[in-house]
């Protein structure tokens, strides 16, 4: 055998360890999703107030109850699709992403409708003055931890992966406001659902770097690979 021969093998075999529980997930997205769940709950009330009676709103209010399940089906489905992506075999990256938007493509429906026809009584009680900011400024740790799970994984479409990641990191302070800051269709729209358009958007640009792989094997600079 060649010493290029073997170098080659040597790249190729460099960065193989053990796989346990190849292609499932499920372990992996309930740990992020406790993790960034718990933080975001503490960050956001750590940083001022919920709205006076948010939470009895959910009894008092059957469709904002609605509107918060849809919340969090959109957040379990944006976490899934985006440590998924990252699993080689998996479907296409259309398909991936198309049903991870759909949940989320409803959640924001609510608030599109509620211009007209809102499902909570609209009001400026709890307003934040930064919850635009506090949204993207919240989500980057969960987001770093999401790659790092990620890049677990061997991530093909790491441009997908990221902007799945930013959605899903940035959508849980964003329902989060919900209860924290004032309930305006258009303020949501606007202030509370963009951020998750600005992290998502980080993520797909950091995303390639983050995840990309790096030979543990190192060669000579002046040995092929072929």
């Amino acid at each position: 055998m060649t010493e290029n021969r073997q170098s080659l093998i040597d790249d190729l075999v460099g960065d193989l360890k053990p796989v346990h529980r190849p292609g499932r997930v499920g372990r992996s997205v309930a740990l992020w999703l406790g993790i960034a769940i718990a933080y975001s709950i503490v960050i956001v009330i750590a940083t001022g107030p919920l709205r006076p009676d948010a939470l009895g709103d959910l009894l008092h209010f059957p469709g904002f109850a609605f509107e918060t399940l849809l919340a969090a089906a959109a957040i379990v489905a944006l976490a899934v699709a985006a440590i998924r992506s990252a699993v080689p075999g998996e479907p296409s990256a259309a398909r991936t992403l198309r049903w991870s938007m759909l949940p989320l493509a409803a959640w924001i429906a609510v608030y599109v409708i509620g211009l007209r026809y809102p499902v909570h009584p609209v009001s400026t009680l709890g307003s934040r003055n930064d919850c635009l900011w506090q949204v993207v400024l919240f989500s980057l740790p969960t987001l770093a931890l999401m790659l790092w799970v990620a890049r677990r994984q061997f991530p093909l479409w790491p441009r997908l992966t990221g902007l799945v990641a930013g959605a899903a990191a940035a959508a849980i302070p964003g329902e989060l406001m919900q209860f924290g800051c004032m309930y305006v269709p258009e303020h949501i729209l606007t202030h509370h659902i963009a951020p998750i358009l600005v992290t998502a958007a980080l993520g797909a640009l950091v995303a390639p770097s983050v995840l990309k792989k790096r030979a543990d094997v190192p060669r000579r600079r002046d040995a092929s690979i072929h």
